[in-house]
């Protein structure tokens, strides 16, 4: 069953030592190895490439993006079906920021319904399992 990989855990990952850096790390190996199948969409790779070029940044933030894409096959797009369910999302459940919410939109218009994330808030979302590594 396919799963959705959350920015935070490629930033963790990549970042200095944190202490989700490892359980990080072995997610996106597995991912690497064809254990464990994953999705990420767009909105994914624009926050890794936002965050990095804010920080100065950019090359990593490129780095990043490259390694991303070589790891995790399938890249979602965002659409407009995706940003209809992002705003009812938010209107039913206030707490989770925009980003998060599109992300859950793209996952449920995807049929996803697990995905690795720190983010508490998703545990919130129906039809949703969020995994921590």
């Amino acid at each position: 069953m396919k799963v959705f990989i959350d920015a935070n855990i490629f930033i963790y990952a990549a970042g200095r030592e944190h202490a989700f850096k490892t359980a990080s790390l072995r997610v996106l190996r597995e991912v690497g190895a064809g254990r464990i199948e994953a999705a990420t969409d767009t909105e994914v790779l624009q926050e890794l490439l936002y965050r990095h070029w804010r920080a100065g940044a950019a090359q990593e933030g490129l780095r990043l993006c490259d390694h991303v894409l070589g790891v995790v096959a399938d890249v979602l797009p965002i659409a407009k079906a995706d940003i209809v369910v992002a705003r009812q999302l938010l209107g039913e459940h206030p707490q989770i920021e925009p980003r998060d919410a599109v992300h859950a939109a793209v996952m449920l218009n995807h049929g996803l319904t697990r995905l690795y994330s720190y983010d508490h808030h998703f545990k919130s979302i129906p039809g949703l399992t969020r995994l921590e590594p």
